[in-house]
């Protein structure tokens, strides 16, 4: 009955001379329909428990319905497309023309999406076909499934994420660390991921918190369907990461710096997040991470945090709340105090400054040191050329590029004096940003700093860029936009390749990768371009990626810290006469040296206030961080650039040695107490670049409140007891490179 109903379908459309033609050959086809055997039913039941048994294995197997759910525009098509057959089939009746059949069999199709079917409106003789009804209920299914596929890619992994979340606030391990992000992002799905890698931290708990702020103000609302699916804000690729380290993810309406007591005691309850706060309170140590791009929205809800009375029961120790926030005065405010507050519910605020830690990064690029861009006496480690920059895009990270540059090309002439510096700052919107500008680097001169307000595509910034290219050192695109920063630094390798750079100079060009997305395509143009030249004579490089800047080395365990920690260590420990002085371990003596305590001693050792003790705490700090970052300029300046030369350098840890406390002079050959020496003097020009940038000047006498400090003055002009401490920072240089070399 169904081939003759195919038949009947396909020669209704033919003209009526031609149907005749098939009279006897649909004869035929009626004989031999009539003798169907019944067996044919036995075969069509055996496929159906056989297809039936496969879908369910499919169903166990979570990935393959994954799998369908990312390709169910072209099974939609295809199951559509033999809907739309069937029911032509079905619908053929003699007395009806072709076209209004085709209309009605797509209508009918799409309705198998529905879950629904017009098996009424078939030919009645089709209902007892077993081929034809069988081939109906298949396609009827299929279609279902289909459906099913669309709302389980809507609400399945909101659904499975509920049931993980609920079996673990019960059923969950106690005593675990807990990482919980608030808000879902690029950044804090990386970091999560680098974290669940960690050997030090893959078994702990990290939990995602899906903030929906543009439903906030209908939260409280009757939940319907419609809501649930477009609650939905994470991306596809966010919810691979998030699969693929197993993550816990709840949703909210909003978020913590939505709540507008700030006395709230607990934020979990008052965020409908009762399953997250049973987690967090059975944990030992939670810290918190929000990492969003809206600063305001990351300071306020931290601030929030802080006065969660449930957490401070709960927590071990002391927990960190991260903030991707700038570094500036305001924000860094919350950042000092928040350390030193005693009475934080054991909540520390730290701020996560991605401008920042991207110029971080690129410190730790032996390539992109300063150093590495200019000619260097490698007997007296003094340079005999001037240091000159352009920084394209003037924003946060230009501003930190600056510091970094200002700060690490200090390096020493032959008059032993800092060498001549000169950036050229570019930005589209200068004029408003020029006046923040000059207040934060006060003390840097006008002929050190030129500020420039230029298009990155005009005629006036090429001239300038083309008449300076032979004496530049250093390029820092930071242009806030991935396409037009690359555009013109291949247009500017391109040029600065047809120029030879004076005094055999050697270029670097450091390019910030603002979007993840954007990664892998600059980095296959610039090691094309890089591989493409003989030497290293202009070289490209990528920094601040997220997958660079968002690691648990750089967040988390703040591995910038660690090895400021033991370069303060080894300091200390070279002030120290008696050996039992010398056995703190480098926490404790971090510590002893800016601690809590540590703020007392200062406000009535120098007579000030708590506020300012606090900066010169911070203060202090970031000259520990600064050594740290230095060490390998200092080792390059020295002829240290190769890990090869151990035995060098075991004799100049010998003569180190030889220098008594308060005191400048080694007990060495000439040359190498010249090399020394000379160090100690890049060492002081590194450390008064550090504080101008900071807003000190030269004072007679040093006062942390009006910023005046008396040893930022030519190194010559010091005494030799201000001059012995740059030597005890070379010492320690050279104790801390010897140390590492003898462990490699």
């Amino acid at each position: 009955m169904l081939l003759l109903n195919i038949w009947n379908t396909i020669t209704a459309w033919l003209p009526d001379n031609f149907q005749g033609v098939f009279i006897t050959s649909r004869e035929v086809i009626d004989t031999e329909i009539t003798s169907v055997d019944s067996r044919i039913v036995s075969y069509w039941i055996v496929f159906f428990v056989f297809f039936a048994l496969l879908l369910l294995g499919l169903l166990c197997k979570t990935k393959m319905i994954e799998r369908l759910s990312r390709h169910l525009l072209p099974i939609s098509f295809v199951v559509w497309f033999f809907g739309v057959i069937v029911y032509i089939i079905g619908f053929y009746e003699c007395s009806v023309n072709g076209f209004s059949v085709v209309l009605r069999a797509i209508i009918a199709s799409f309705k198998m999406f529905v879950v629904t079917h017009e098996l009424s409106q078939v030919v009645p003789s089709l209902h007892t076909d077993v081929l034809y009804i069988s081939i109906f209920s298949l396609l009827h299914f299929v279609a279902a499934f289909v459906t099913f596929l669309f709302i389980f890619k809507m609400l399945g992994f909101r659904v499975k994420s509920s049931l993980r979340l609920i079996i673990n606030s019960y059923f969950g391990h106690r005593n675990k660390t807990v990482h919980l992000f608030w808000g879902v992002n690029a950044a804090s799905c990386q970091l999560a991921k680098n974290i669940s890698k960690h050997p030090c931290h893959s078994r702990d708990t990290i939990i995602f918190v899906d903030i929906d702020n543009e439903n906030s103000e209908n939260s409280q609302k009757k939940v319907t369907l419609d809501r649930i699916t477009n609650a939905i804000t994470i991306s596809d690729n966010e919810i691979d990461i998030i699969e693929d380290i197993g993550a816990l993810v709840d949703h909210c309406y909003n978020g913590p710096a939505s709540l507008s007591d700030n006395n709230d005691n607990d934020i979990f309850s008052s965020l409908r997040l009762r399953n997250v706060g049973k987690i967090v309170r059975k944990s030992n140590m939670t810290h918190f991470y929000f990492l969003s791009e809206d600063e305001s929205q990351n300071i306020t809800g931290a601030l929030n945090m802080l006065h969660d009375t449930s957490i401070r029961k709960n927590v071990d120790g002391v927990a960190d709340i991260f903030v991707h926030a700038r570094r500036d005065a305001g924000n860094e405010v919350f950042d000092y105090y928040s350390q030193y507050d005693g009475d934080s519910n054991g909540l520390k605020i730290k701020i996560i400054d991605s401008a920042y830690l991207s110029v971080e990064t690129l410190k730790s690029k032996d390539g992109m040191l300063p150093v590495n861009t200019v000619n260097v006496e490698r007997t007296t480690g003094l340079v005999y050329e001037s240091f000159n920059a352009i920084i394209v895009g003037f924003g946060s990270t230009g501003r930190e590029a600056f510091k970094y540059l200002y700060e690490f090309s200090a390096f020493v002439g032959p008059d032993m004096k800092r060498i001549p510096f000169k950036c050229y700052a570019i930005d589209s919107k200068m004029n408003e940003i020029e006046g923040a500008v000059k207040v934060q680097m006060s003390n840097i001169g006008d002929d050190e700093l030129i500020l420039i307000e230029d298009q990155v595509d005009s005629k006036s910034f090429w001239e300038r860029c083309t008449s300076l290219i032979d004496k530049l050192n250093f390029v820092v695109v930071a242009l806030n936009n991935d396409t037009l920063g690359l555009s013109f630094t291949v247009n500017l390798f391109r040029y600065a390749m047809t120029k030879p750079l004076a005094n055999d100079r050697k270029l670097k060009i450091a390019l910030r990768v603002y979007d993840s997305c954007n990664t892998l395509r600059m980095e296959s143009v610039v090691n094309k371009l890089n591989s493409s030249i003989d030497g290293d004579r202009v070289l490209i490089c990528l920094f601040g990626s997220v997958e660079d800047i968002y690691t648990c080395d750089n967040v988390l365990l703040d591995s910038q810290f660690v090895h400021a920690k033991e370069f303060n260590l080894v300091y200390e420990n070279s002030m120290k006469e008696s050996e039992n002085d010398k056995m703190l371990s480098a926490s404790e003596q971090w510590r002893l040296n800016f601690g809590n305590e540590a703020i007392q001693t200062i406000m009535e050792k120098y007579g000030i206030s708590r506020y300012h003790a606090i900066c010169d705490i911070n203060r202090r700090i970031a000259q520990n961080l600064s050594n740290a970052s230095h060490c390998r300029t200092k080792m390059i300046l020295m002829g240290f650039d190769k890990d090869e030369n151990l035995d060098r350098l075991k004799s100049f840890n010998n003569y180190i040695n030889t220098r008594d406390r308060f005191t400048t002079k080694y007990y060495c050959d000439e040359e190498s107490a010249i090399l020394l020496r000379n160090m100690a003097v890049v060492e002081h020009e590194r450390w008064t670049a550090s504080h101008r940038l900071m807003g000190y000047a030269y004072g007679t006498n040093t006062d942390y409140v009006m910023k005046l400090h008396d040893n930022i003055y030519h190194w010559s002009m010091l005494n030799e007891v201000a001059q012995s401490y740059d030597c005890n920072v070379v010492d320690t240089t050279i104790k801390i490179e010897y140390k590492r070399l003898n462990k490699l």
